[in-house]
Parts: C-alpha cells; sequence; structure tokens
C-alpha cells in the first residue's frame, strides 16, 4: 500500500509491483471498501487503515501473552535469576508476565523508569529531547545507591547500554539488586516491552556478560515473532 517514502498512488503501486495498473486499482477499492487501506481524496494516495493497524497491535499483544512465558521460562533456565517482560504505563514501567521462583508476584506494580530494572531498555530510542520530556517533573529519588541523580547521568547510562548491547541495573531500584534488559520490538519496530532479569548483585553482577548475551539473544527471538525485521 505505501511506498518507503509513504502513501502512494495506484499508479506508482502498479509501476514499483511491475503490475497492470487496472488490476492494482481494483484491488485497492476493494481494499479500501474492507477499511484495510484509506484514500486521500486530494492526493489520491493510499495509505494502511488506522484500523488495519490497531488489528494488528492486538495481534502483537496477544502474541506475546501466548509465547512470552516459554521465553521467561528460557531465559529463567539459562540465568537463574527472575524474569520479566514489562512495559511502559504512563510515566512508570510495569511487569506484566514475569517468571520468579519466590512465588511473589511483581506484575502490576509501577516503578519509576530512571531507575527501574526495566527502564533503559523501554527508553532504548529516546535521544536527550524526548528524555527531558519523559522526566520533566521527575524528582530523581536515590531509590538504591546507584539510581542516576539526573537526566544526564540517565542518557549516558542509556548510551553505554546501546553500545554494549543490552542495559545494565545494578543497586538503582533498591542496594544489592541487580539486571539485565533488552528492548523487544514489534512489526513496526516499536519497542513494546523490555525482558530483563532480576536477582542479587552479588550472584549475578560476575554473569553480566553472559546474562546480557542470552537475554538479548531471547528478545530478539521473541522480537522476530512479532515481525520486527532489523
Amino acid at each position: 500500500m505505501s511506498t518507503e517514502e509513504g502513501p502512494a498512488t495506484a499508479t506508482v503501486l502498479a509501476d514499483r509491483l511491475g503490475r497492470n495498473r487496472v488490476q492494482v486499482a481494483r484491488t485497492l477499492n476493494s481494499l479500501e471498501a474492507a477499511e484495510v487501506a484509506v484514500r486521500d481524496e486530494r492526493t489520491l494516495a493510499y495509505d494502511l487503515s488506522w484500523q488495519l493497524y490497531s488489528s494488528a497491535t492486538r495481534a502483537v499483544r496477544a502474541r506475546l501473552l501466548r509465547e512470552g512465558p516459554q521465553f521467561l521460562r528460557e531465559a529463567a533456565e539459562a540465568t537463574g535469576a527472575s524474569t520479566f517482560l514489562a512495559e511502559l504505563r504512563g510515566d512508570g514501567s510495569v511487569a506484566f508476565l514475569e517468571e520468579v521462583p519466590s512465588g511473589l508476584s511483581w506484575v502490576g506494580r509501577s516503578y519509576p523508569l530512571y531507575c527501574d530494572d526495566a527502564g533503559q531498555a523501554l527508553l532504548w530510542d529516546s535521544g536527550r529531547e524526548e528524555l527531558e520530556i519523559v522526566f520533566a517533573g521527575t524528582e530523581f529519588v536515590a531509590f538504591g545507591p546507584c539510581a542516576p541523580a539526573d537526566v544526564a547521568e540517565f542518557e549516558a547510562r542509556l548510551i553505554a547500554a546501546r553500545e554494549r548491547g543490552y542495559a545494565v541495573v545494578d543497586g538503582e531500584s533498591e542496594p544489592g539488586v541487580f539486571a539485565v534488559a533488552v528492548p523487544v520490538r514489534d512489526f513496526t519496530g516499536e519497542i513494546v516491552c523490555a525482558l530483563h532479569t532480576q536477582g542479587a548483585s552479588e550472584r549475578l553482577a560476575p554473569l553480566a556478560e553472559r546474562h546480557g548475551e542470552v537475554i538479548k539473544d531471547l528478545a530478539d527471538r521473541l522480537s522476530a515473532l512479532l515481525g520486527w525485521r532489523p
């Protein structure tokens, strides 16, 4: 429907596809009638409808809930840590799936993005300007001894995380708690959640590189299931 440059007319699409223009126009008319495509009456260009995007988004969510638990189990078995899938809700990070040995559930609890285990992964694509907006009015309370003091410090850690391929969060949300986290993307390339571990710093910190590679591999595989292509 759309080219890389955006919405396209039936003529442009036919030329790109090497197809008969009349056939392409008829197909587009049918897609428009089915509310899969929308046409700009001024430019006559077609684009995918929001209804289709909304349906695809719901399908991504359903697949996350269906496939996510297996990925969490694999992550837990490989790292010996508690594992979570967390998402952005408002100005916080909230776990919606988990694999925890203790039986104590963290699902549904909101934590500040600047120090949460999943915070850096969820804000992975954010530049300084966006971070300033996200954290506008945020008080950087030191819940853990290593929590970032301001936006600049958070950004520096985020840049380092991108360079290594995974986020390391040690003693930020609370003393002695360690995590590695990686973003999970959908078919649009948008970050829909973060896959992360959590456990005691004393045990997990020495294994950071190994666990980071494991979690990155699992997060990339889950992203691929959701339609993401690098």
